[in-house]
């Protein structure tokens, strides 16, 4: 068995409940740093996509989860 990572991005927006982003289709990584590198980057395009349309941003965090692969 071994792990893959998967990007997951939370936006909490004044006055709205917290969104969870994942990538569609899911991508998985095979470490955490590199998982990070993207969960970053889409973080950042979320957060500017967010504001653009007036959305005040209470908090956001970018993330990734394990899923295990495998036998």
């Amino acid at each position: 068995k071994y792990f893959m990572w998967k990007v997951m991005v939370i936006i909490c927006t004044l006055g709205n409940p917290c969104s969870v982003f994942q990538q569609d289709p899911v991508v998985y990584h095979k470490t955490e740093a590199e998982c990070m590198v993207v969960a970053q980057k889409k973080e950042a395009l979320l957060l500017g996509s967010f504001m653009e349309i007036g959305y005040i941003i209470e908090t956001s965090e970018a993330r990734c989860d394990t899923t295990s692969k495998g036998a």
